[in-house]
Formats: C-alpha cells, sequence, structure tokens
C-alpha cells in the first residue's frame, strides 16, 4: 500500500481520541477557552450525561467573524506565534487542537460576537464539516453546543460509563476550575437542574462553602507562601484541612500549577501527603485547593495530550516550598498531637505523686489517643472512686448476628455471593473470654485459659456488623430505618450527581434519596447507620461510585459493606459498661472470622502467661 496522507477528518478524529476521552474532556476544553477569552461568567449545561447535549457559554472577547471558520482548522490558535513561546505560556490553552478534535466526532453549533459588531455569527459543523454559517443577534461572546458526542465512532461511545458517572466527571471539572478561578462565576446546569452556581467574587473559601459545604469550608487552614525571585520565584496560595478532616481517596486534592488544573497524582500529591505525615491514618486523605505560581519559563505544559501535567524546572525548589507552606498551616491552626515520653526521673516523680493521691492514676490523653473532653469528663469520675467504664451510659449494641446460609432455591446473583457467610452451627474461632475492663476508652481486656486478650473494640465491632449486613444483602432482607425528619446533607455537586443517578443501587442498601440544593435528602438510611456519621458515609459511597478503588459489582459490595460497618460500630475513645463488653465480645465469637476487622487489621492480641512472666522477670 503507497504512503499518503490522510484526509484531514481522519486525522482530526484520530488527534480526537487524545484530546477527547469522554464528555468531562469535551467540558475541559471549552472551558479553558471561555478562561483564555477572559470571561468573567461561565455556564455550563449537559444533559444525558454530556453525550446528548453540551453547552459552554461565557462572556469573554468573543471571536470575530471573519475568523470563526478558522477556529475549527487543525492547528490554528491566537495563543502562539513562535515555538519560543512555548516556553512562556500563560494561556490554559495553546495547540489549537480542541475545537477542530471536538467537532469532528460531535454535531457542534458556535455562536459568537465580538464587541465591535452589531451581530454575531452561527456556524455549524457535524463530523469536521461545515454546514451552514449565518448572521444571527447574540451577546458579546460565545457559545458553544456539542451534541450527539461520538455519534460517528460508536466503539467509544459504547466504553464510556454510566450516564450518573459521565455527570459526576463533568461536576469534577467544572468545580476544578471554580476553584482555581474564584473570580469567575460559574454555573452548572445539568438536565435541567442547577448543581451549584458561583458568585465570582474573588473568594475561595466561599467557593469552597459552594462545594463542599458550611461546615468543611469552615474549618479550612490558610496557605500561603512566597520564595525566590525571577525563574526561581514560587508563590503558594489555597487551602487545606486539619487533620481531623479527611476522606478516603485523593480526589479532593485540588491542585494548580499557574492555574491550570491537575491530576491529583505524582509528585506534587505526595508532597501534599508527607506534608501530614504522622496526622493521618492510614488511607485517609486531606482536602486541598492549592494553586502553585511559578514563572512561566520554569515550568512545561506540554507534556501530556490533555495538558493534566508539568514538569518543573526547579522541582525539588517548587516541592520544598510547597510542602513547608502546608506543614506551617497545620502547625499554626490545627492542633498537633505531640507524644510525651517522660525520663525515668519524671516517671518515678509522677508515680509518687499518684501513690500520694495527687494525680489521678491514668495516662495522658495523647498517649491513649482519647479526645480532651471526653478525657475530662472520665477523669472526673475516675477521682470520683468508679472506673469511667463502669458509668458509661449504656451503648446499644446490634443484637448477634446469626449467620444463615441462602435458601438451596433462593436465586442469589453470582456478583453477590457471600462465601464468607457461615452456617449458624459454625463453632467458636475463639476460646470463652472473660471480660476484665477497659483501657485507654479504646481496647479490652479480658482473659482465657491461654492467657490474657487485648480486643479493639472498634475493630471487633466492624467484624460483628460486617458480616451482619453480609448475610442480611445476600437474603436482599437489609434493615432500613425510615427517617421521621428527611435529613438534609451537604454534599459536592460531584457527589450529589452520582449518588442520585444510582438511587436504586444504593435503595438495595436502605438508602432511599431525593435531590436537595447541591447535595441529597435522605428519607431512609440502613438501621445500623448512626446518623451522625451519615454524611462522611455518603462520601465514601460517593467516590466508590466513581470507580475510585474498584467498580465492579464485587467490588462495590465489598466497599458498601466496609463502609457501613465501619460508620456504625463503636469508635475507639467510646466507654463501654462490662455488660457492653460483655455483650460485644459474646457477638465477635459467633463471627465467622473473629480475629481480624474488614480491613484486615487484628481485633485482638494475645499476651500468654509466659510472655507476662518474662516482662515481670519470673522466667528468662
Amino acid at each position: 500500500m503507497p504512503i499518503r496522507l490522510l484526509d484531514e477528518t481522519i486525522a482530526a478524529q484520530i488527534a480526537a481520541g487524545e484530546v477527547v476521552e469522554r464528555p468531562a474532556s469535551v467540558v475541559k476544553e471549552l472551558v479553558e477557552n471561555a478562561l483564555d477569552a477572559g470571561a468573567r461568567r461561565i455556564v455550563v449545561e449537559a444533559r444525558g450525561g454530556g453525550l446528548r447535549e453540551i453547552r459552554v457559554q461565557d462572556d469573554g472577547c468573543g471571536i470575530p467573524a471573519d475568523e470563526v471558520e478558522l477556529a475549527f482548522a487543525r492547528h490554528a490558535t491566537s495563543k502562539l506565534q513562535s515555538a519560543e513561546d512555548l516556553w512562556a505560556i500563560r494561556t490554559l490553552g495553546f495547540r489549537g487542537e480542541a475545537l477542530p478534535s471536538i467537532a469532528s466526532v460531535a454535531q457542534v453549533i458556535c455562536v459568537t460576537r465580538v464587541a465591535e459588531a452589531e451581530l454575531g455569527v452561527e456556524l455549524r459543523i457535524a463530523g469536521g464539516e461545515v454546514q451552514s454559517r449565518l448572521p444571527c443577534g447574540c451577546p458579546v461572546g460565545t457559545t458553544i453546543t456539542v451534541r450527539n458526542l461520538f455519534y460517528n465512532t460508536p466503539v467509544r461511545r459504547e466504553y464510556l460509563r454510566s450516564e450518573a458517572t459521565e455527570t459526576g466527571a463533568i461536576s469534577a471539572i467544572v468545580q476544578q476550575y471554580a476553584l482555581a478561578y474564584p473570580e469567575v462565576s460559574f454555573s452548572l446546569v445539568v438536565d435541567g437542574r442547577v448543581m451549584f452556581q458561583t458568585a465570582g467574587d474573588g473568594d475561595l473559601r466561599a467557593v469552597a462553602v459552594e462545594l463542599y459545604g458550611l461546615e468543611v469550608g469552615r474549618a479550612l487552614l490558610p496557605v500561603q507562601a512566597e520564595a525566590g525571585a525571577d525563574e526561581l520565584w514560587v508563590a503558594v496560595r489555597g487551602l487545606i484541612s486539619p487533620p481531623d478532616l479527611t476522606r478516603s481517596s485523593r480526589s479532593y486534592l485540588s491542585l494548580f500549577a499557574n492555574r491550570r488544573a491537575l491530576q491529583p497524582r505524582g509528585a506534587l500529591a505526595a508532597v501534599v501527603e508527607n506534608a501530614y505525615h504522622t496526622m493521618l491514618m492510614k488511607g485517609r486523605f486531606p482536602i486541598a485547593i492549592l494553586d502553585l505560581r511559578v514563572h512561566p519559563a520554569a515550568i512545561d505544559v506540554n507534556v501530556h495530550p490533555t495538558k493534566s501535567e508539568v514538569k518543573f524546572r526547579y522541582a525539588a525548589h517548587v516541592h520544598s516550598v510547597l510542602g513547608r507552606a502546608i506543614r506551617d498551616a497545620l502547625i499554626s491552626g490545627a492542633d498537633i498531637p505531640v507524644w510525651d515520653a517522660p525520663d525515668p526521673a519524671t516517671a518515678q516523680r509522677r508515680f509518687e505523686l499518684r501513690r500520694l493521691g495527687q494525680e489521678p492514676p491514668s495516662p495522658s490523653p495523647s498517649a491513649w489517643g482519647v479526645g480532651a473532653a471526653a478525657w475530662d469528663r472520665d477523669r472526673s469520675r475516675w477521682d470520683a472512686g468508679a472506673p469511667a467504664a463502669h458509668l458509661a451510659t449504656p451503648l446499644p449494641l446490634p443484637p448477634a448476628a446469626e449467620p444463615v446460609a441462602p435458601e438451596p432455591s433462593a436465586p442469589v446473583a453470582p456478583a453477590v455471593a457471600m462465601p464468607n457467610a457461615a452456617p449458624a452451627s459454625t463453632p467458636s474461632a475463639l476460646p470463652p473470654l472473660r471480660v476484665v475492663g477497659q483501657v485507654g476508652l479504646t481496647y479490652i481486656v479480658a482473659e482465657a485459659p491461654e492467657g490474657m486478650y487485648l480486643i479493639d473494640q472498634h475493630a471487633a465491632h466492624e467484624r460483628i456488623t460486617y458480616e451482619k449486613l453480609m448475610n442480611q444483602y445476600a437474603q436482599r432482607a437489609v434493615e432500613t430505618q425510615q427517617l421521621l425528619l428527611p435529613q438534609a446533607v451537604e454534599l459536592s455537586p460531584e457527589a450529589s450527581a452520582l449518588l442520585l443517578g444510582n438511587a436504586e443501587k444504593l435503595a438495595e442498601w436502605g438508602f432511599a434519596l431525593e435531590p436537595w440544593g447541591t447535595g441529597v435528602l435522605v428519607r431512609a438510611m440502613p438501621a445500623t447507620l448512626p446518623l451522625d456519621e451519615l454524611a462522611q458515609a455518603l462520601h465514601e459511597m460517593a467516590e466508590r461510585l466513581a470507580g475510585r478503588g474498584g467498580s465492579s459489582p464485587l467490588e462495590w459490595r465489598e466497599a458498601m459493606l466496609i463502609t457501613l460497618a465501619c460508620h456504625t460500630s463503636v469508635r475507639a475513645g467510646q466507654p463501654l459498661s462490662h455488660e457492653e463488653m460483655r455483650q460485644l465480645i459474646r457477638q465477635l465469637e459467633q463471627c465467622a472470622s473473629p480475629r481480624t476487622c474488614p480491613h484486615g487489621r487484628p481485633t485482638m492480641i494475645l499476651m500468654t502467661p509466659a510472655q507476662l512472666e518474662r516482662q515481670f522477670g519470673r522466667r528468662v
């Protein structure tokens, strides 16, 4: 076959494979063009997950009538004049690929007018071919409508996710740029419903409140730093969460380089996470909105087809400034837990004070991780002469979960088969345990013939709840509680779209959700889920629905089991009475896998008599 030049339409469709991956890619490119045009107000509308229609309207400078068709030609751009300009890019777009790539795989209508013109122009393109060009009346700015995306590339359309997932991805893109440009008013309308709208007054915290809710927005800590000069100049501005406000994935890391949205991964994400070293539990991630500014000549943005990754000329310097700025904000704005390890003389002095009754016989709160208020409350009870665990308000634990195997005739889908569900006759995997007490409001002390057990009350209760939910779900009988007063939960627009778009899937787990502002209204939820854990559970479920951490039916079922089990279990630092501890251990003894929690952590550790004797010097 002879070598020949590709047809322009074919070449554009090949390029579109890199630039236009999904509807959210279209929104990203069109929003970036609007921002480069100086827009102060941008409205994004999406229907059918963006496949049926996407419309982006802005009040920017518009496109001159005699340049409209040229704007849809490959490699046509007003943002570069020479190769040297690549090393001093000050705009979001620069390649001239976005509009022709979109037009090659969709039906596009462009309506635009510049301030100097009395009339605007309407250009219609389908599959890369111009269909019509007409004068029209319109406001200054540009409105681009994209319909029937991928109509001429059906294979790519087949590989897209559900409408709810694609809508969530669109929402995430608009959110990112609303955070990067707080001085621009953004509106997102999905299937005729306003998902969110920002004021465009330049207040980043106000945008965070709009997207994440009032409680989160108030809690965020300001970050501000600047260092170096000329090409070594680096500035950091933004907001970060305190260590006690976290999420279960990196999706809330909003990172920008010269206002360009970046993927929350790689070296920059690692710097952010390392700044929280020793402050976060494993598997938890902070919320961060951080804009890095560097000299245009010190950054290369032309390293990825979607322009979502960059390279810094002085990367070590940039990372150092960023990490130090975050750490300084955390130290100045959040409580940092400090381990107080006294020297032997101090420890002896404390022992003498306790013996004389001048100090309560208890460790410091930092040693056990107990909240200050709870510690002070229980310390006063101890001073009154009774252990706190015995005086605690009884904690209602769920009844013992009797594992039930599915009836032979009951159809169970392979994706939700319960291989861990044990029959009721399964013998206990634990020895008989006798409760002795509670240590640090976190660990239950119990004895057995083979020695002393320390039981993590949260991990143990997680295992109990996990197996109970697993058996209920196998029988399609998850216990549900109807709420007398429906609960309004503030969520990001992306999370709200994902949850509402999967309402039937969530109903299988006992949730009944309705739209409410930018969040959801909860009318029913699983009976085991405490009301104060509802918002956090919904956040984590939305992240799973977005495909973070797996999206197969089996992975989704496992994620729901673990999420609900975690949020319905007693917490570390929660006082339990002797009866509550005995009940928890009895339920744990009936579990099929009592020795680990659903995350794989041990529920208990054993200290044998021989180990105790060695510690006390009775045995060598």
